[in-house]
């Protein structure tokens, strides 16, 4: 291919019927060409409600499976707060047998307990500000 050919006249790598299609939407002008970036839209388009939709059961589903509001009994509260103002970070073997008294898993008792202590923590940074600036 010589360099100075027009970048649209070249065959490229495009097949027979694709190079058939470009030269009809050349020769027949602007309408037809007006018309196949319509429907290229309209189809892009519905792909995109297509992906929202998909996307939307995704969530659906995902509360189904885990619901955001957990029910936690109140023995299981007050225990948990009990022990909190007793210790904020409690030893593995005490967690351990929180969570088999609660049937719960570790994880769900050291997670519980971090976000209490991180709550707590910020609570006491914001009152000794207060007292500072008082």
């Amino acid at each position: 291919m010589p360099w100075d050919q027009n970048p649209e006249q070249s065959n490229g790598n495009y097949s027979e019927d694709e190079q058939k299609g470009k030269q009809k939407s050349r020769e027949e002008g602007g309408e037809a060409g007006g018309k196949r970036e319509q429907e290229k839209d309209e189809e892009i388009e519905k792909e995109m409600e297509d992906e929202q939709e998909v996307k939307s059961e995704r969530e659906n589903e995902k509360q189904k499976q885990y619901p955001k509001t957990r029910f936690v009994s109140k023995s299981l509260m007050d225990t948990l707060w009990a022990k909190f103002k007793l210790n904020r970070c409690p030893t593995i073997q005490e967690s351990l047998s929180l969570s088999f008294e609660f049937d719960m898993t570790h994880k769900q008792i050291s997670q519980w307990f971090h976000k209490k202590r991180k709550k707590y923590n910020k609570e006491m940074s914001k009152r000794k500000h207060k007292k500072k600036h008082m």
